[in-house]
């Protein structure tokens, strides 16, 4: 019986995956620059190095993906008031607008979603997200 859950959790899993791949390149960011450009609005004064270790990949990784988000004029790139070796990342006006309109796209996509589902159906799939999303990080 254990066997069949993982089978069908890995399954899931894939889907999941696959599914959220439909929010690709909203309003132009691929999943990875929206989740980066997200945690730089909600955590003030990110390091290159504390962005890289919050998220859990490489420094190298998330200075490429940086990079490109300054190129593109969506993230500035500042020394740091007091440590003067350190570099602070922070939204530009155009990041913070541009991660606005992509969260908006996703938002309604969602909403939309949970239109096929009641009150207590959505309740069971929040509950069962989370406590998985739970034990995930527990492993």
């Amino acid at each position: 019986m254990m066997q069949n859950y993982i089978d069908i959790l890995r399954q899931l899993n894939y889907e999941l995956v696959k599914e959220l791949g439909l929010f690709k390149h909203r309003a132009g960011l691929s999943f990875s620059q929206r989740h980066i450009l997200y945690h730089i609005k909600n955590n003030i004064s990110l390091s290159i190095q504390e962005l890289a270790d919050f998220l859990h990949v490489e420094h190298s990784t998330m200075s490429r993906n940086i990079k490109k988000l300054v190129q593109a004029g969506l993230v500035d790139i500042y020394q740091d008031e007091k440590d003067k070796r350190r570099k602070v990342i922070t939204l530009s006006a155009a990041g913070e607008s541009r991660l606005a309109e992509a969260t908006d796209s996703i938002n309604e996509t969602i909403s939309k979603i949970l239109e096929v589902l009641d009150d207590e159906e959505i309740e069971i799939v929040i509950h069962g997200i989370h406590r998985y999303c739970e034990a995930l990080k527990e492993n």
